[in-house]
């Protein structure tokens, strides 16, 4: 596959579905959109709809929202007076929370979409992983990544239906076919009765993942997020705790990943783009000024005080987080030299 294709794919819908979260939900509570845009840099297309201009950009890499009360507008008309109702800060500390909170929400929302589509198109055939010494089959010349197709000479599309014709064949020399780096091998195979079992076996240990229907998969896509959430956590907390050292990926690396991912197929593309999208989730939630958690942060402290920051607070304030976000930027492409065995 193609590496900028790739790129669009990994990167373009995971920035995209965390901008779109916070535009759904900023209409849902009457914040007034001044713009929505699918991409960045030069404008292809636009149309003002609604008081929203929605438009569509050079670059397709995401995409971007303005709030009215967060954000300027390029056009003079649009300007909001501070007392307006559809003022981002003239909305509910609730509102407010949730016009944040949903734009890394929709990243795992989108993560549990991409692994359910992933689980449901993925097929892994019956799949020799583990051959054991001195077994049927090491005698006949099984290695590990053969598919087997036939047994017997019956089409096979489980591993099930393959220890069902091997246990009524014991010491018996049967037909065997596979298919090895693509190219199919026909060869003979004896069972051979396991006393633990009771039964005839290869001796070999196999591997498969059957087509998922819609409901399997998109529950196995939501777990999927949470183990991969977790991990995350995990990881972060030990950093933070000293227990690991702390190894973070920069734009070289997600390029560097996105590359390798490419190299191996649109399926593994799609799971790259779904674990960076629980990353950029996660990630926004983190309480730094100017990712969404540090919005977050901001708004329940105006609450509890019972009145907002100054600006002059909210710049030194913002002013922090840019640069702790650029250190952090700095340390991560200084790690991603470090891999490439630049520095």
């Amino acid at each position: 596959m193609n590496l900028f294709v790739a790129f669009v794919i990994v990167l373009g819908p995971t920035i995209f579905f965390h901008e779109l979260g916070h535009f759904l939900v900023a209409k849902a509570v009457g914040v007034r959109v001044h713009e929505f845009a699918m991409g960045f840099g030069p404008v292809l297309w636009k149309r003002r709809k609604g008081g929203t201009v929605y438009s569509v950009r050079g670059l397709p890499l995401g995409g971007f929202v303005k709030l009215a009360g967060m954000d300027m507008p390029e056009d003079e008309a649009d300007m909001v007076a501070d007392d307006d109702e559809g003022s981002f800060n003239n909305k509910t500390l609730g509102q407010r929370l949730a016009v944040i909170a949903a734009g890394p929400i929709m990243n795992l929302v989108l993560a549990t979409l991409l692994f359910a589509l992933y689980m449901g198109l993925v097929v892994v055939p019956p799949t020799v992983q583990v051959v054991e010494p001195q077994s049927p089959a090491a005698a006949a010349g099984l290695l590990p990544g053969d598919v087997i197709t036939e047994v017997a000479g019956l089409k096979i599309q489980s591993i099930r239906e393959i220890n069902q014709i091997v246990a009524n064949h014991q010491n018996e020399e049967i037909a065997i076919s596979i298919l090895r780096e693509g190219h199919r091998l026909d060869l003979e195979i004896t069972p051979r009765l396991d006393p633990e079992i009771d039964r005839a076996r290869l001796g070999v240990g196999m591997v498969e993942k059957p087509r998922e229907t819609a409901g399997r998969a998109l529950l196995s896509g939501l777990e999927r997020t949470y183990v991969v959430s977790r991990d995350i956590i995990l990881a972060i907390t030990r950093m933070i705790s000293g227990k690991i050292e702390p190894d973070i990926a920069g734009p070289i690396g997600i390029f560097q990943l996105v590359g390798e991912s490419a190299s191996r197929g649109f399926f593994f593309v799609l799971f790259i783009a779904a674990v960076l999208s629980v990353n950029l989730g996660l990630f926004n939630f983190l309480p730094i000024p100017v990712l969404d958690g540090g919005w977050l942060i901001l708004l329940i402290w105006e609450a509890i005080r019972g009145r907002p920051l100054e600006p002059e607070q909210k710049g030194i304030v913002q002013f922090i987080g840019l640069a702790f976000l650029l250190l952090l930027m700095l340390f991560a492409t200084y790690k991603d030299l470090l891999r490439l065995d630049i520095l």
